[in-house]
C-alpha cells in the first residue's frame, strides 16, 4: 500500500490558477475523494498526481518518493477516465492487456493477468467482444480492469461513473468500493456528486477555486463544515443571520431573527461578530426539551418522500427546511415550533 502527498502544489493555465498551493496527504489503502464544483481544480490535481500535468511549483510524493519529475509510466499509478477511453477496434481482452503489452510482459503472463482481471470485475466470457457490444456498466468495468491489471500502487479515478444512468451508478459505486477494499489499494476519486463522495470515501477533500477548504471523514465534513462554502456545498440546510452575544456552557450564543440560538463553531468567534447559523434538516424534531434550540415557522410547503416529509416554512424573513417522520400530519399554513440540539447547530463566519 502507498501514500500520496502533495506539498504546496500550484498549477496555472495562463491567467487561471487551477490549483492553488495545495497541501494534501492521502493515506495508504484509503479511498480518498476530491469533491467540488466543476472547474474547482480537482481533475487537474488528479492529473498532477498521475504525471499528466506538471505543477508550476510544489512537489508530489508517492510512497515517500518524490515523483514530481518522474514520467507517468514510472509512477506506479493507473487512471480510469470519465469516458473510459477504450480502443474501439480492440476486443475486451486486448483493451485490458494493452498496458501489459507495452510493458513487454510474456504472453503467458498477460493471459494469466487478464483472466484474473476479468474475474475480478465479473466479465468472464466477454473477452472476445468489442466495446460497442457492451453496456455502459460493462465498458466501465473493462476500463477498471485495464487499470488494475498492471497492479498499480495508486488507482486514480476521474468521475468514472458520470456517464451511467442513476440506478447503474448506485450499483457500480457499491461494487467499486467493495473492490477497493478487497484489493486494499490506495485510490483517489474525483467527483462533483456529493452523495457519491459521502458513500464512497474514507476521507474527502472539498475544493473550490483551486484550494482545499476542508479535509475529513464524510461525517466530519457534513456535520462540522469548516466554512460557509463547505456548509452550503454539501447537503441541504437552513441558514440564519445572527450576531454573537457570548458563550454559555461551551456553546456560542447567537441572536437571530428567529430568537436566541446556541451552537458550536470550528474557530474562535468574538462577541458582536456577524455570523451565519446553519442547521441540517434532519436535526429538527417536534419534541421539545429544556436546553434545546427552538424556532417557530409558518408552514409553506410539505413534500412526501416515503421515508420522510420535507417541511419548508418561513419565520421573520428566514426559511427553514426540516425532515420529519412521514406519519406526522402537517398542513400548509400551520404554525409549527421546531426544536434542535445546540450540538447540531453550526456557527459560521
Amino acid at each position: 500500500m502507498t501514500s500520496v502527498v502533495l506539498k504546496e502544489v500550484t498549477k496555472r493555465f495562463k491567467n487561471v490558477v487551477a490549483v492553488d498551493r495545495v497541501n494534501l496527504e492521502v493515506r495508504s489503502g484509503e479511498l480518498f475523494t476530491l469533491l467540488g464544483p466543476s472547474g474547482c481544480g480537482k481533475t487537474t490535481t488528479l492529473r498532477i498526481i498521475a504525471g499528466l500535468e506538471r505543477p508550476d511549483s510544489g512537489r508530489v510524493y508517492i510512497g515517500g518518493m518524490d515523483v514530481t519529475d518522474v514520467p507517468p509510466y514510472k509512477r506506479g499509478t493507473s487512471m480510469v477516465f470519465q469516458n473510459y477511453a477504450l480502443w474501439p477496434h480492440m476486443k475486451v481482452f486486448d483493451n485490458i492487456a494493452y498496458g501489459l503489452k507495452i510493458r513487454r510482459y510474456p504472453k503467458r503472463e498477460i493471459k494469466k493477468r487478464v483472466r484474473w482481471a476479468l474475474k475480478l470485475v465479473r466479465l468472464e466470457g466477454l473477452e472476445d467482444r468489442y466495446p460497442t457490444q457492451l453496456s455502459g456498466g460493462q465498458q466501465q468495468r473493462v476500463a477498471l480492469a485495464r487499470a488494475l491489471v498492471v497492479e498499480p500502487k495508486v488507482l486514480l479515478l476521474d468521475e468514472p461513473l458520470s456517464n451511467l444512468d442513476a440506478k447503474l451508478r448506485v450499483e457500480m459505486r457499491s461494487e467499486l468500493k467493495a473492490l477497493q477494499r478487497e484489493l486494499g489499494i490506495t485510490a483517489i476519486y474525483v467527483t462533483h456528486d456529493q452523495e457519491e463522495a459521502m458513500v464512497l470515501s474514507d476521507r474527502l477533500a472539498v475544493m473550490n477555486e483551486g484550494r482545499i477548504h476542508q479535509v475529513g471523514s464524510p461525517k466530519e465534513v457534513y456535520m462540522s463544515p469548516a466554512d460557509l462554502f463547505v456548509a452550503t456545498f454539501i447537503g441541504k440546510y437552513s441558514m440564519f443571520d445572527g450576531r454573537v452575544e457570548g458563550v454559555k456552557d461551551g456553546y456560542y450564543i447567537v441572536e437571530t431573527p428567529l430568537g436566541v440560538l446556541a451552537g458550536t463553531a470550528s474557530e474562535k468567534l468574538s462577541e458582536g461578530e456577524r455570523v451565519k447559523v446553519m442547521v441540517r434538516p434532519e436535526a429538527f424534531t417536534l419534541a421539545g426539551e429544556e436546553g434545546l434550540n427552538a424556532v417557530k415557522i409558518v408552514v409553506e410547503e410539505v413534500d412526501y418522500y416515503g421515508d420522510r416529509i420535507e417541511v419548508r416554512g418561513g419565520g421573520e424573513g428566514s426559511v427553514v427546511l426540516a425532515y420529519l417522520d412521514p406519519d406526522v400530519r402537517v398542513e400548509r399554513g400551520e404554525t409549527l415550533t421546531l426544536y434542535f440540539k445546540p450540538s447540531r447547530t453550526v456557527i459560521l463566519r
